[in-house]
């Protein structure tokens, strides 16, 4: 939640629309639409039994089900004693046609060094959408 709240933050800072959703309590209706219309997919997830949280494993489902016009795809994660969240959700994921920027995947509690990593994500978030014109 740290990492999601920094990227939020940071995006929302740089002028990037950013639609935030907790999978775990979300209505997955507006999930769909906003996938529709998202130009970027951030997916945040702490690793559990080694692999992406169960609610992100089905809105990476749903998302390469609806085949939404994205055209950047990342992943943020937290992880304890190791995992493969990002490969699990980067295989679940092949109808997407979109650019996967660097994924930042830290162990246990992000520090200085990973909070850079999310300010680089985030610019090269908003560097992107202003090159597409995306709002």
């Amino acid at each position: 939640k740290i990492m999601v709240d920094f990227l939020t933050s940071s995006l929302v800072k740089k002028g990037v629309n950013v639609e935030l959703f907790n999978l775990t309590v979300t209505d997955i209706g507006k999930l769909a639409m906003a996938l529709v219309d998202a130009g970027t997919i951030v997916l945040g997830t702490p690793t559990v039994l080694s692999g992406p949280h169960p609610n992100v494993v089905y809105g990476a489902y749903l998302a390469n089900a609806l085949h939404p016009k994205a055209k950047f795809l990342s992943i943020i994660g937290s992880y304890g004693w190791g995992g493969k969240s990002v490969e699990i959700l980067a295989g679940m994921i092949p109808n997407l046609k979109v650019e996967v920027l660097d994924p930042v995947l830290i162990k246990g509690t992000p520090t200085d060094t990973d909070f850079e990593a999310l300010e680089n994500l985030a610019q090269t978030i908003a560097t992107k959408h202003q090159e597409l014109g995306f709002e």
